[in-house]
Formats: structure tokens, C-alpha cells, sequence
């Protein structure tokens, strides 16, 4: 169950998958999704008088979103406010205050979420840096490091602050199966009842109105059948997503069904199904009930199989919509963001320990660096800090490394005027955020955004950092793979400025005749042989003394 309030601390603007109290003053709204509990106050009066009068506020989503989401007639009314932005595709948006006109551009990029059809995540990129809000997901190890707009070239993009889903950030949830295990379980099982007679039925008592469409696919294709949704409203959500619909049916002669009772399931006998349906013949039916759920498998203190028997006739299935704890430990030791915010409390913790769970998985802001080699000096040579501070590292070959950094694009006008985090933002994170000039490194990304890429020519230059030949030998981590393979002559073309080969001459300047050096090679000589003179001398008193 989502927790998150609606607002980011980066771009308080905006608000996602929330839509009442102080979100009725954002400029742009977000939904990742169509469950309940991502959808709080969408409909409701006051949002719905303000749209009324507004002519930039626009609910942006996936496409699969805004049908599921109009195929009510109680959202009905946000048909022309919806905007639906295609996957993996970034856009620019501009936030617009009406009273002021002031505007603020922001690229924003879909990707998919993994927890239900048209679920996404959003990854923004803007001023204050690149920030990833994930909704709901469930994210397979290893599947991160193949989503392209979380990288730039063949290193992942720095992110300030992930907005994460950590409804199973618990370690009771450590590994959970994939999908995958748990569906193919439930065929075997499904399969070995509804073959023994035409009067053997399975029921898929689950939850949500909509969600396990996963699952009535890969068994409709399994056993060449329908899944049937007693109410007809449901296939109507479905009518632009023939993948889907083709699966579903209000038939009630089927052997699957996966139909939901108007009131909880304690209130029917396991020999009913909940749409009412009977044989044709009065035979009475063989009812089993497999029932998709996580939480109960968390609580069990043995390792179980993928699917229980908890009854008579009765079953559990360990099917998941959300990452497990090493999925999630996995997708944020990948991405390694400054800020992990958690989006859902888990059950039995509360915000405090969820997010003290967190904090080692954060970057340091000293960490944000990207390291290039700039070249080679053939003798160690002094430099000045540039931008207010530089550190320099020479080792005893004579190598001269020097980081050179400036703050990210957006902070200088931030320490000038001060946090513009509302008060809603105040959870004691005011130290930790504290502004750091010292600290601060570059957070700029490649996006595909407008404004973004016309301060990357001017920036670019100030921004290198170099890398000391040994220090980017880690492996598995794409952060530091950047320039790895580079030749030393690619180097030292790149860095001629920084080195001491064809420095130019002096303005002004003229090349001395020999007649002018004669005096000072003369001079040098005689200077050596008063060393020489002055060292035999020291010979020979430490000679008579003993």
C-alpha cells in the first residue's frame, strides 16, 4: 500500500500518484498506475473544479493507463486533461505557474514497471538534477543494467534520488520467486484438477479488479480456454487490448474462473463458485481455489514450495507484483543514487527503519565524480585549483592527475536563493541535504531533452575529471568503465594544453643568440666545479676526524 505523499523534494511542482491536499496546487500530475491506492483523489471535486479553470495542467501516464483509467465513467472527466507518452521515449514538458507565468522545463521518460498492465516508472531529468520515481515494479536481478535511458553511453546516469517501491524491502522477503516459477506451478497444478472431468473447476480467488492479467493469458494460451470476469465492466477496460480480451469472456461454462464475490470470501462455501455458476446437468461441481499472494509466504519460518496446500480444497500461490529484498538490493547497488526515498512502509516497520535499511545503499555525494584521463606529463609541474579547489596527486614516475570539478547546473541559483522544498518536506533531512559547496559534483545527464543540451557545449570543458591509471580497475560497475580502453597516444593528443609538448612561446619572445648564453653556461660550470670543490673538502675533514 502506497504511502507516498505526492510531491518530490527535487521538483515540488508536480505530484505523482496523489492528487489531493497540497497536490492540488501542482502544475503537472503523474500516474503510474490504475490501483487504488496510487489514485487518491483523482476524482475528486475540488481537482476536478480546478481543471475547469486551468488551461496547462495535464495528467500525463502510459497509453494502456489512460484506457484502463476512461473506461470508468467516474474518471470520465479527465479525457481531455490526459496526456499519454509513449515508453522509452523522452519528452519535455514545461511546467507553467498561471498567476506568474513563470515556467520550468522538465524531460521525462517512461519505463516500464513490471507490476501490472500499463504500470510504468518515471525517470525526470531538469535543473535539479536526474531523479526516478519507480510506482509499484517488480524488477528481475539483473534486468537494470538493459533499460538504455538509465545510462549515458556505457555508464549508468547519476541519479540523485530514487522514489522506490519498497513494499518487500524486508528481509523475511528476501528471495521470491519469478513469476515465471510461480505461474508455471499453478499450471501444473490447474492443469493435473480440470483434467480428471469436465466437472473439476479451479477458481483464482485474487484481490484486485485488475493486475493478474499475466496470469489468465499464459493459462487461456496453456489450456487453449477462457478466464472469465463475472462483471462485464472489467472486459470493457480491456476492449482497446485484444491481447489481453481475447482471454476473457462473461461465460460462465468454463473450467477456470476467476470471478470475484461483492463481498469477502469467508461469506461462501468452497463448493460455490462466486459467479453462481453450476453444472448443467445438476452435477455438483469439484471446486478448488488457488489464491496468488506474497505476505503469507513471508510470514512462513521454513523454506515452502512454490504453491501450499492450506485446505481441503484450497491453495496458496507465491506470486508477486513487487521486487523482493535482493531484487532491490540489486537494483540500487546498480544504480547507487545520492537519496533512496521509500514509497510504501512494510508491514511490521515503520519510516524510520525503512529508510536507516536504506541509507547504505545511497551514494556519497564525494563519490558522484566521473573520472576521464586527460593526459601525461613528462615532469611533475604545480597547479593552481580552478573553480575554488583542486586536488593533485603525483606519483613517483612524475604523473600528474589533477580533479577539476564545478558544482552541478542548477545549485548556483540554489545557494542563492535558498531551499524551495515546501514545509511538507521537513522530515529531518534538512541536515543531511544541507548545501555543500565542497561536496556538490556534476549531476548533468545525456537526455534527449531541448534545454538540457544547450548547456552541455558550454559546460562540457569544465566539468572532466581525471583518473589515476589504477584507480579504475573495478569490475561489474559500469560507473567506471567509461574511458578504460584509451591508447596513450588518443591521451596525450586530448591533453596538449595540459602538457609540456609544442608549448608555444611567449608573446614577444625571441630565441637568445649563443654569444647572449655563453656568460650563463660559464656561470654553471664554475658553479659546479665550487660543488665539486666544496665536497671533496667535506671528504677529507670527516676523513682527518676519525
Amino acid at each position: 500500500m502506497s504511502s507516498f505523499a505526492g510531491r518530490m523534494k527535487e521538483y515540488p511542482t508536480i505530484s505523482l500518484d496523489r492528487f489531493d491536499r497540497e497536490n492540488l496546487h501542482a502544475r503537472a500530475y503523474f500516474l503510474s498506475h490504475c490501483h487504488k491506492d496510487h489514485m487518491k483523489g483523482l476524482k475528486g471535486p475540488a481537482l476536478k473544479r480546478k481543471l475547469q479553470f486551468s488551461r496547462t495542467v495535464r495528467l500525463y501516464c502510459s497509453f494502456v493507463t489512460k484506457e484502463l483509467l476512461l473506461s470508468s465513467p467516474r474518471y470520465a472527466f479527465w479525457e481531455e486533461y490526459t496526456v499519454p507518452l509513449e515508453l522509452e521515449s523522452p519528452t519535455q514538458i514545461s511546467l507553467v505557474e498561471e498567476t506568474t507565468g513563470e515556467k520550468e522545463d522538465l524531460v521525462v521518460t517512461l519505463l516500464s514497471a513490471g507490476h501490472c498492465p500499463g504500470s510504468v516508472m518515471f525517470l525526470f531529468e531538469g535543473s535539479q538534477g536526474t531523479v526516478l520515481y519507480t510506482g509499484d515494479f517488480r524488477i528481475s536481478a539483473g534486468d537494470i543494467s538493459r533499460m538504455e535511458h538509465l545510462h549515458s553511453g556505457s555508464r549508468v546516469k547519476d541519479i540523485q534520488s530514487i522514489y522506490l517501491d519498497s513494499t518487500f524491502y524486508d528481509p523475511r522477503f528476501y528471495r521470491i520467486p519469478t513469476r515465471e516459477t510461480c505461474l508455471n506451478g499453478i499450471m501444473e497444478l490447474v492443469g493435473n484438477w480440470i483434467s480428471q472431468s469436465s466437472y473439476h473447476v479451479v477458481w483464482l480467488n485474487c484481490k484486485a479488479a485488475y493486475g493478474y492479467e499475466y496470469l489468465f493469458t499464459h493459462l487461456g494460451k496453456r489450456f487453449n480456454t477462457e478466464v472469465p470476469h463475472i462483471h462485464v465492466n472489467n472486459l470493457t477496460m480491456f476492449k482497446k487490448m485484444p491481447d489481453i480480451l481475447s482471454y476473457l469472456t462473461t461465460n460462465r461454462r468454463t473450467q477456470i474462473h476467476a470471478c470475484r464475490h461483492p463481498r469477502s470470501e469467508d461469506f461462501f462455501p468452497s463448493s460455490r463458485l462466486p459467479c453462481g455458476c453450476t453444472a448443467a446437468d445438476g452435477t455438483p461441481l469439484r471446486i478448488i481455489s488457488i489464491k496468488p499472494s506474497t505476505i503469507w509466504f513471508g510470514e512462513r519460518t521454513k523454506k515452502t514450495n512454490v504453491i501450499i496446500k492450506t485446505g481441503a480444497s484450497s491453495f496458496r500461490a507465491c506470486f508477486s507484483f513487487h521486487s523482493s529484498f535482493s531484487e532491490l538490493k540489486d537494483f540500487l547497488s546498480y544504480l547507487q543514487p545520492v537519496n533512496i526515498h521509500p514509497s510504501v512502509i512494510p508491514i511490521g516497520q515503520t519510516l524510520a527503519e525503512v529508510t536507516n535499511m536504506l541509507k547504505p545503499l545511497c551514494r556519497k555525494q564525494s563519490e558522484v565524480y566521473r573520472y576521464k584521463p586527460l593526459g601525461v606529463l613528462k615532469r611533475s609541474v604545480a597547479t593552481q585549483p580552478t573553480y575554488g579547489e583542486a586536488n593533485a596527486h603525483i606519483t613517483t614516475t612524475g604523473v600528474l592527475h589533477v580533479l577539476v570539478y564545478r558544482p552541478p547546473y542548477g545549485i548556483a541559483h540554489k545557494v542563492a536563493t535558498g531551499s524551495q522544498t515546501p514545509e511538507l518536506f521537513s522530515d529531518g533531512e534538512e541536515e543531511e541535504s544541507a548545501v555543500n559547496e565542497d561536496n556538490f559534483s556534476l549531476t548533468l545527464s545525456a537526455s534527449l531533452s531541448n534545454h538540457s543540451s544547450q548547456n552541455q557545449e558550454s559546460e562540457l570543458a569544465d566539468t572532466l575529471v581525471l583518473q589515476h591509471e589504477n584507480s579504475g580497475s573495478e569490475c561489474g560497475n559500469p560507473r567506471n568503465n567509461d574511458n578504460n580502453v584509451q591508447t596513450e597516444q588518443e591521451a596525450q593528443s586530448e591533453s596538449q594544453a595540459s602538457s609540456d609538448f609544442d608549448i608555444p612561446s611567449t608573446p614577444e619572445s625571441k630565441k637568445p643568440r649563443p654569444d647572449e648564453l655563453l656568460p650563463l653556461y660559464r656561470k654553471l660550470a664554475a658553479a659546479g666545479e665550487m660543488f665539486r670543490s666544496a665536497r671533496c673538502c667535506l671528504a677529507l675533514t670527516l676523513k682527518m676526524s676519525v
